[in-house]
């Protein structure tokens, strides 16, 4: 597939320099389905599929997703897709809305790092509910809709050109994840539900209109942050239900006169249009996609790296540490230390929105990693939160801002870090890629150990037989029966 195949559907006398990108993606999605996919992308989101949906297992009681559970089925509704790690029943944007905020919840979702967003955790809920509300849709035809939902969400996202540090930066408030996440989203959607391409430029025009999403959440640790990730989701499937029912969507959403890029990184950001169409349809973004180890933004995992490096040193002792030293770039303080009053403080984390703050503050995170040798969901519980040997060691951390430049070409981010002992002497550590990068993949076996860790809660046999289902997705005449088995039998 190329972007002579893609354009090859454009009005008469329409070329794709002057397409609107938005339209030149929708071709490339209706293109796909009669051009197979490379094996190789469509086994790495079939890992990313799996990763997904023990992520959202595993936050079936996270702060917020209970409540989140009650008002959606209280609503009630046509019963077209299932709850994850429930037998409810639901409208299909309802339980997509769900279903992305559980996977979002415990922060163990993948991410694309250079992009900076969650893309998996919008694709997969969008076509695990878009299949079940159409029927007997083939787990080959979800790994090829997430497939081309994630490295078009990517695309969408590292076309901005975005530096994270130096003087020419600009701190980031709107969130990349939920925007593009409604975009992407909204071609997953159409995709298998095989709309005509009338019907699929409507839809992206109308996912377009619902575009929203900002940091500020995240910047105070609230639950809206996994709120707006199942927001964007549901906004994707809403599109498709309006698209289907006739309602005409903007044409030019993406360069248009108020299209997204103009409006809202004019002014801001230069807008490559080459970066996002590069080798489309031959190079998957997907691809580079990273597995997290740990249960927490991904902007502290190199750093945590590089703690457990230092953790391991035979001089290295708790009772011995004075002090721990961590440089970070402008973007990383932005999102996980300011305000350090707050993401510092043992009263706030040790609190009722505690869980939420931990997962976006780095002074948690590196007092944490010294302490415990890591950062599971274990250590997000309450017990942990308000031990008084993480409030002591919160008072040690000391972050110093570096003025470097990092654009998006150099994420992640090195993760640097020094430990001044009692004695006077130092050591430090830099980590830059870490278990789950691409460059540092978490191999099969740890990807499995993974999934049953996070889906304990189901119990070892129904565990078990989810992930046989998972990874053997191509082999699935109907994907519906994954929601249905991350439920306790």
């Amino acid at each position: 597939m190329n972007l002579d195949t893609v354009a090859a559907g454009l009005p008469p006398g329409t070329g794709e320099a002057h397409a609107d990108p938005g339209v030149i993606l929708a071709d490339h999605v209706l293109a796909a389905r009669a051009c197979p996919l490379p094996e190789a992308s469509r086994k790495r989101t079939a890992e990313l599929i799996l990763d997904a949906v023990g992520a959202a297992v595993a936050a079936h009681e996270a702060p917020g997703l209970p409540a989140i559970r009650d008002v959606i089925t209280s609503w009630g509704g046509r019963p077209d897709a299932t709850v994850i790690g429930t037998p409810a029943r639901v409208p299909a944007h309802h339980a997509a809305l769900v279903n992305s905020a559980l996977t979002r919840a415990m922060e163990l979702d993948d991410v694309h790092e250079k992009a900076l967003v969650h893309a998996t955790a919008t694709t997969v809920p969008v076509a695990l509910a878009v299949a079940e509300q159409s029927g007997r849709i083939s787990g080959r035809r979800v790994v090829d809709a997430v497939t081309l939902g994630n490295d078009i969400a990517c695309r969408l996202a590292i076309a901005l050109d975005m530096p994270l540090g130096g003087a020419e930066r600009r701190p980031r408030v709107m969130s990349l994840t939920y925007q593009v996440g409604v975009l992407a989203g909204s071609l997953v959607a159409g995709y298998l539900a095989g709309l005509s391409r009338p019907q699929l430029l409507d839809c992206l025009g109308v996912a377009y209109s619902q575009v929203a999403g900002n940091l500020q959440g995240l910047f105070e640790g609230t639950l809206t942050v996994r709120l707006q990730q199942g927001i964007a989701a549901q906004s994707a499937v809403m599109a498709l239900e309006f698209a289907r029912a006739g309602i005409t969507g903007a044409r030019n959403s993406l360069e248009g006169r108020a299209g997204w890029y103009p409006a809202f990184f004019g002014g801001r950001f230069d807008y490559s249009r080459h970066r996002l169409l590069h080798e489309l349809g031959q190079r998957f973004l997907g691809d580079q996609i990273s597995i997290k180890p740990f249960a927490c933004c991904k902007y502290g995992h190199n750093v945590i790296t590089a703690v457990l490096e230092l953790r391991s040193d035979p001089d290295v002792r708790v009772r011995s540490v004075s002090e721990i030293i961590v440089r970070v770039g402008a973007d990383t303080w932005d999102i996980i230390c300011d305000p350090l009053e707050l993401k510092a403080s043992p009263d706030r984390l040790a609190g009722p929105d505690g869980l939420a703050l931990a997962q976006f503050s780095l002074p948690f995170m590196v007092a944490t990693a010294l302490l415990r040798g890591r950062l599971s969901a274990a250590e997000l519980d309450q017990d942990w939160r308000s031990a008084p040997e993480l409030a002591a060691m919160l008072g040690r951390v000391r972050l110093i801002v570096s003025d470097e430049t990092f654009s998006s070409d150099m994420i992640p981010e090195p993760g640097r870090v020094e430990i001044v002992l009692a004695d006077g002497r130092r050591r430090s550590a830099e980590a830059t890629r870490t278990l789950g990068h691409p460059d540092h993949p978490l191999d099969a076996a740890g990807q499995r150990a993974k999934f049953l860790s996070c889906t304990r809660r189901l119990g070892p046999a129904r565990s078990h037989d989810l992930l046989d289902a998972v990874t053997h997705l191509d082999e699935l005449d109907d994907v519906a029966q994954i929601a249905r088995l991350t439920a306790p039998p």
